[in-house]
């Protein structure tokens, strides 16, 4: 059995910890009329959490191997905002009970390492957060969480991660780590229910429910 105390919560940064859309697509569209590209409209916003990756990129007339291309030059502009990101409604509040209860926190995310650095300095977090690891690659979340636990020294029963998309779930299913996914961010609730996590939070409160559950290897999904 795995105390409650004794979890490494890893979080996915844009779309769970902050609420960077807006920031997200001024970014995208400086780099699309740059470049000649399809920039995300309103239109296409409304639908993108509809969307698998391979249909967002077909949407925007961009190519899946581009996409690491595209994210570092985005990742470019997004830097130059990073002070006007919000967190998403209730996460300095739960992060702030999370390190109360004792877990270690930790991001895995596809987007830039400087950017989530820039962020948690602004917001006096390093300390709180000292563990970022990052990659832009498609579907390469799976090898970051597995170089986290082995960086850390962790098993796969120790981690939970939290993460707002259908993406985050099928890579903890490959390294077999449980996943709360939450309702607030990029992907719409029933993409993320067909994914299958072990945990649907829509709130924060709901998140802290679900880590006061888990205190074995495994649990049967909850809904």
């Amino acid at each position: 059995m795995t105390p409650a105390s004794d979890f490494h919560i890893v979080f996915d940064f844009d779309g769970t910890l902050v609420d960077s859309r807006e920031v997200g697509v001024q970014a995208y569209n400086r780099f699309a009329q740059e470049r000649g590209l399809r920039p995300l409209t309103p239109e296409l916003v409304a639908v993108f959490g509809d969307l698998t990756m391979r249909e967002r990129c077909r949407a925007l007339n961009i190519r899946p191997w581009r996409l690491p291309w595209v994210l570092m030059h985005v990742g470019t502009y997004y830097r130059e905002a990073v002070a006007q990101i919000p967190f998403a409604d209730g996460i300095p509040e739960l992060l702030a009970e999370l390190a109360r209860r004792g877990h270690t926190l930790s991001i895995v995310s596809t987007n830039q390492e400087r950017n989530i650095r820039a962020f948690l300095k602004m917001r006096g977090l390093e300390e709180l957060i000292p563990r970022v690891v990052c990659s832009s690659r498609p579907g390469g979340k799976a090898r970051l969480i597995r170089g986290l636990m082995r960086g850390e020294g962790i098993s796969r029963h120790q981690v939970v991660y939290v993460g707002d998309e259908h993406r985050d779930v099928q890579a903890c299913q490959k390294v077999g780590v449980r996943v709360i996914a939450v309702g607030w961010g990029l992907d719409v609730e029933w993409r993320l229910l067909d994914a299958k996590p072990d945990f649907m939070a829509r709130t924060p409160a709901d998140l802290l429910e679900c880590l006061g559950r888990f205190s074995g290897p495994f649990l049967p999904q909850l809904s």
